[in-house]
């Protein structure tokens, strides 16, 4: 490095910027009730069920809880506890709003920590808060992920002490970001035995006694996998090509020319930052980086009974990047001309989200109002076309969900797997929701499929109430037996029966 060192910061300074920049992502959080973000109101919901069950008798018909070492659990371990202070839709928020400082906040830390300087370069980070993967609603992995880059940092600071200090305080952070979400703690594995198998090999001679330690604080979540029998289900693997269309995810929002010109420029930057040596990577995450990579390229798009595996990992990829990037230049002038560049594409990006959400919490508005007025203990069937499983500016497919927390409702489109959700559906309206799936009830209403039986007897006769969610402007075929409650281009509700 240039003796000048312009990337460096003093601490107060870096904890001004910081601050300012964790204000400025929280902006577009203030705009709406419920995020947009398309499971977000399923967790939601599942978070006001974990704080009422089982005392809440109406719930207990429905829906039972089903604790274990499931690694899923960031939300549903730290939410439900804080609606004890706070409404749900604020403890939802200061959930997401702790990952973000988690996922801006380790990068810092761990450059930090492997640099020994504070620099402005890991607050790059802010820029891939919000993408596809927050627009998905994956919060666990999310939370994880930004847990991990923050313990890295931890044992980084802590290599010279003792190795039963670095057990004991590895062990526990590998255990906290397994039970957050099963693949952040893939990413911390990684790249924790890159560091320090990255130290053994800079270092002749060197004990591989770090290595070790390293590897023995992964042994406790490793056990509990493995006795868990987590790792089954289909394992699929989408076209090659589509790794490198995943990349762009980091800064997929809401509008793809604006969304795409970003990328372009920022990676067009950094590679002319790197070609140039205005910028260097941090020896010690080099070889993390090539790890992450590999899995990346070898990671199947479905297994362990989640969709979308490979699509986690370039975030991953972005905040290793940031935690590793240095100034190497000794021009402080053009260092200040790209990170105000940074800072205003970052603005930018804030003010397209805030836009979108803005018109969101619109739409929402009158849709939560109709769900709060259904009768309490209600059965709410649900019907959706494939394609409502995707990102979109304002996603309908899981607000019904809501009815859940807002009336006591059953509602068949929770988030209650076993195995990977701590609530399930009594036997009874497990069985229901398996004879009322939401794409069967849309093709027998919309898309002209098979009719289904309204009668008593009749799976769908045993709800009281069928909402139908669409992508875009809809109309039903048939609405015999249905009575409008409430009707919108892409939401309509009715009751049975009428």
């Amino acid at each position: 490095m240039p003796a000048a060192d312009p990337s460096r910061l003093s601490p107060r300074v870096c904890a001004i910027s910081f601050a300012v920049l964790i204000a400025a992502a929280a902006l577009p959080l203030l705009l709406v009730d419920v995020l947009p973000l398309v499971d977000y109101p399923n967790h939601l919901a599942r978070m006001a069920l974990l704080a009422r069950l089982p005392q809440d008798a109406t719930l207990a018909r429905y829906y039972a809880t089903d604790w274990r070492a499931i690694p899923n659990l960031a939300m549903d371990a730290l939410v439900p506890p804080l609606l004890r202070v706070m409404p749900l839709a604020a403890a939802g928020k200061v959930f997401v709003l702790a990952t973000f400082v988690l996922l801006a906040g380790g990068p810092m830390l761990l450059h930090r920590a492997l640099a020994g300087r504070w620099s402005a370069w890991p607050l790059l980070a802010f820029l891939f808060l919000y993408g596809r993967l927050l627009l998905w609603g994956i919060l666990n992995y999310l939370f994880g992920l930004g847990l991990a880059f923050c313990a890295l940092a931890l044992m980084a600071a802590l290599a010279r002490r003792s190795a039963a200090l670095r057990i004991a305080v590895g062990g526990v952070a590998a255990l906290a970001i397994y039970f957050a979400h099963l693949m952040a703690f893939g990413v911390y594995a990684l790249m924790l035995l890159g560091i320090e198998a990255t130290f053994l090999l800079r270092a002749p001679g060197a004990s591989p006694r770090r290595l070790v330690i390293a590897a023995a604080t992964l042994v406790p979540p490793l056990l509990l996998m493995l006795l868990s029998g987590i790792g089954g289900g289909v394992i699929e693997y989408s076209h090659p090509l589509r790794k490198l269309d995943l990349l762009f995810s980091t800064f997929d929002l809401y509008h793809r020319p604006f969304d795409i010109a970003s990328f372009v420029l920022f990676v067009g930057v950094l590679a002319l930052g790197y070609a140039r040596r205005w910028l260097t990577l941090a020896p010690a995450l080099v070889l993390p980086l090539a790890l992450l990579i590999l899995a990346y390229v070898v990671m199947p798009t479905q297994m362990a009974g989640a969709s979308g595996v490979d699509r986690r990992m370039p975030l991953a990829l972005a905040l290793a990047l940031c935690a590793g990037t240095s100034w190497a230049a000794p021009s402080r002038r053009l260092e200040r001309q790209l990170l105000g560049g940074a800072a205003l594409m970052f603005a930018l990006r804030l003010a397209t989200v805030g836009l979108s959400w803005h018109q969101s919490a619109e739409e929402y508005r009158p849709l939560i109002a109709a769900l709060a007025a259904l009768p309490e203990g209600t059965r709410l069937a649900v019907a959706a076309p494939a394609d409502a499983v995707n990102v979109q500016p304002t996603p309908l497919l899981h607000v019904p969900v809501l009815a859940a927390a807002l009336r006591e409702a059953f509602v068949p489109t929770l988030f209650a797997q076993a195995g990977q959700q701590p609530v399930t559906l009594q036997p009874p309206y497990a069985a229901l929701a398996a004879a009322t799936s939401s794409l069967r009830v849309w093709q027998a209403y919309v898309a002209g499929g098979p009719p289904l039986d309204l009668a008593e007897s009749g799976a769908l006769g045993r709800f009281d109430y069928v909402v139908f969610v669409g992508t875009a402007p809809f109309t039903l075929i048939d609405s015999a037996g249905l009575a409008p409650v409430q009707l919108a281009p892409r939401w309509k509700l009715y009751r049975l029966g009428g």
